[in-house]
């Protein structure tokens, strides 16, 4: 098996909306939390959110993803491989918590719950976190109905049909899961003749070539409700806020989760 972040990288410049936040999220992000004279830890190494706050420790778990994606350690930035839930930081250290998609990143509910309370932890009183989410709808599509969208050309990108992919194919039950390789599967089957997909899209032939990372990855993915994912933020947080995070493709699915009023445990 392939070790999925380990050449996630490779394809890092190919990614676009929604897989990547765009300059109008990132100054949803500033403007939510206030972050100009903020000490935040990043929860990966997003370029886009790098450049935020008054310093920041970045946290990503594949050493090669920081090697290849992080522009580099300043004197006010460093990036250091992690685990996000057990943070090697200590208790309410940090002004602000920001990332994107990382809850989507982890493969249960009992793991985002781990992730919330590590976030919970590590902010100081009073401060507040700001994570991109990746939500499913609560009705879910069908992948006919998805390949109908893209052939009269109603999906915007390559990736945000790799989303709608993913969404459709998740498990119905509290992880939400969904394995990178049947994303993979259920594209091919769509979409057998890339080519001709390219040649209807206008999408790059380099830019659809990225799904094949998931070739022989075990990694899973995990894509919940947007109300499922404030429920389970409202077992850390007392003030859990939803607020659209900018005009890109897919973007009503990825608003940004607010959390303040971290409860001690």
């Amino acid at each position: 098996m392939t070790n999925h972040w380990d050449n996630y990288y490779r394809h890092w410049k190919l990614l676009d909306a929604p897989l990547r936040p765009t300059p109008e999220t990132v100054g949803i992000f500033d403007r939510e939390l206030d972050l100009g004279n903020a000490d935040v830890l990043l929860l990966g190494v997003t370029p886009e959110l790098a450049i935020l706050g008054r310093s920041m420790l970045a946290i990503d778990k594949s050493a090669t993803m920081i090697s290849g994606v992080w522009a580099g350690d300043s004197i006010s930035r460093r990036a250091m491989a992690g685990n996000w839930l057990d943070l090697p930081v200590e208790r309410a250290s940090f002004d602000a918590v920001i990332g994107d998609g990382c809850l989507s990143a982890v493969d249960s509910k009992v793991a985002r719950g781990s992730l919330f309370g590590e976030i919970a932890r590590v902010l100081k009183p009073g401060r507040h976190a700001a994570i991109r989410v990746f939500a499913r709808p609560e009705a879910a599509d069908d992948l006919c109905g998805i390949e109908a969208l893209v052939l009269v050309g109603r999906v915007e990108n390559f990736h945000a049909l790799k989303w709608r992919i993913a969404m459709a194919c998740t498990t119905d039950d509290c992880d939400n899961t969904v394995s990178v390789q049947a994303i993979r599967a259920a594209f091919d089957e769509l979409f057998p003749d890339r080519e001709a997909l390219a040649a209807r899209t206008g999408w790059s032939m380099a830019s659809i070539d990225t799904i094949d990372v998931y070739a022989g990855s075990e990694t899973r993915y995990s894509f919940a409700t947007l109300a499922m994912l404030e429920d389970e933020a409202g077992a850390w947080f007392d003030q859990v806020r939803v607020v659209p995070s900018g005009s890109y493709p897919l973007a009503e699915r990825c608003p940004l989760l607010v959390l303040g009023s971290a409860r001690l445990r």
